[in-house]
């Protein structure tokens, strides 16, 4: 922006007034001459730049070209071509690798300190002199503040931290990169710990280093959604600040606090805290650190389950003993109150025994005259039942003669009516009548079914028996 201004000033006092007195035209090189000069006397000294990379690329001869830009959220208000010589930029990148741990790359912010040149084929460009990496540093601390402000102001920072954890996670979702180192040493603590412990592991792959970090974690994530894990694991191995930076991503840390299981993350060291570190569940220091915490919730389930154990043996046996004493208590006492009836009871029974003749003497002298009066009494009622009883036979015997008479006459007409039906129903009756007895072996037969071809067999007629012998 302060090349463009020095160059509009430049041409208004010095370049334009005096070629209009002289001339009416000027060739494009003439032009494209009068503009370098202008920028040269304008930008003798070099001058420290803020802008970010947007392209960067290392020629075969070892030149560095970029490309620099100024945004405002999503509009680029500006863009020019950088380049850094060879022997520059080795110097440059080793500086920069040194204080930030990382290399030069698209989408850092820098500040750089730049010549302005303009080539009358290839415009105007800016050579780099240097870059303050500590500028670098600073502006990505910066952005993640910003960040954090906004998840405070959303209250995200300590959502996911309110789930609750299995007490035993088993079930574990990793997200990270299979080559990584840092996942290899998580998945060795996990698999070798001494107490034998299994847990059940699925690796999500993803990205874990550049500008895709983001977009590539939150994919797993929603992929991890659909599925059944006690919890979620985000790691991976140590590295430089900037080798973190896609880790610090507003989005990023809004999906992980508002994410339905809670989340552990070990990204890094221990002077790394990146927003997922944040916004976890639980942040550790590394992926080992990770493996040996949930190694060590499953120590602690064990040693609460061995507690809970032997306090159950314990309490156990203490109830077994209170018990027994209860029991020899019970016994003693059931053996005393039996002792003390069966003594009661034995000197009741003397007393009764002392008083035995007394009461018998009494009780018999109340049942003689109870026996008295009874029998008193008895012979008075015998008198006068006798009375009424044979006046009740002298009646019943009259009702008793004429009742019998009739009944005699009444069976009498019945048995000579029985007499009189047998005679018509004799056999001998009934031949006379037409009828006649088929006989085998003197039993009347009496269905078809006793009749078989060859049987030999009687006839009885009224005036005589033929025999005679089935044929068919």
């Amino acid at each position: 922006m302060n090349c463009t201004k020095g160059v509009q000033e430049m041409f208004k006092f010095e370049i334009l007034t005096p070629i209009m007195k002289q001339q009416n035209h000027l060739s494009l090189s003439q032009l494209n001459g009068k503009i370098r000069e202008s920028i040269e006397m304008s930008f003798s000294n070099e001058i420290w730049l803020v802008a970010e990379i947007a392209e960067m690329r290392i020629a075969g001869a070892g030149h560095c070209y970029m490309d620099l830009v100024e945004k405002k959220g999503d509009r680029t208000l500006a863009r020019m071509r950088a380049n850094i010589w060879k022997f520059q930029y080795e110097r440059i990148a080793e500086n920069f690798f040194t204080a930030t741990g990382n290399t030069l790359k698209r989408g850092l912010k820098v500040l750089l300190s730049v010549s302005v040149s303009f080539h009358e084929q290839y415009g105007v460009s800016l050579v780099v002199k240097n870059i303050d990496a500590n500028y670098s540093l600073g502006d990505l601390e910066r952005r993640k503040k910003e960040i954090i402000k906004e998840l405070n102001n959303q209250n995200l920072i300590q959502k996911n931290s309110k789930l609750e954890l299995e007490l035993v996670p088993k079930r574990i979702a990793v997200i990270s990169s299979e080559t990584a180192a840092g996942y290899g040493d998580f998945i060795n603590q996990l698999t070798n710990n001494l107490n034998g412990y299994f847990f059940e592991t699925k690796l999500f792959h993803s990205t874990m280093q550049g500008e895709s970090v983001a977009s590539s974690v939150m994919q797993s994530l929603h992929k991890i959604a659909k599925q059944n894990f006690d919890c979620v694991v985000l790691i991976r191995g140590g590295g430089a600040s900037l080798d973190l930076a896609g880790f610090d991503d507003f989005e990023l840390g809004k999906a992980i606090a508002n994410f339905t299981i809670p989340v552990l993350t070990g990204i890094g060291h221990e002077r790394d805290e990146t927003i997922p570190d944040l916004v976890a569940h639980t942040k550790l220091k590394t992926p080992t650190a990770v493996a040996e915490f949930l190694i060590e919730k499953m120590s602690s389930f064990e040693e609460y389950f061995t507690g809970l154990r032997e306090a159950l043996l314990y309490f156990t046996r203490e109830k077994l003993t209170q018990n027994k004493i209860i029991l020899r208590q019970l016994s003693h006492l059931t053996k005393t109150a039996t002792q003390k009836g069966l003594e009661k009871n034995r000197r009741r029974l003397i007393e009764v025994k002392s008083e035995l003749p007394r009461i018998t003497d009494a009780f018999l002298k109340s049942r003689q005259k109870k026996l008295m009066w009874s029998t008193q009494g008895i012979s008075i009622l015998k008198t006068k039942i006798l009375g009424e009883q044979n006046q009740k036979l002298i009646g019943l015997k009259s009702v008793l003669k004429v009742v019998s008479k009739q009944r005699i006459q009444n069976r009498n007409s019945q048995l000579n009516l029985f007499e009189n039906t047998i005679k018509l129903v004799h056999p001998s009756n009934v031949l006379k009548r037409g009828y006649a007895l088929i006989i085998n072996e003197g039993k009347v037969l009496k269905s078809t079914n006793q009749l078989r071809a060859g049987l030999e067999i009687e006839i009885k007629l009224k005036d005589g028996v033929k025999k005679s012998k089935i044929s068919e």
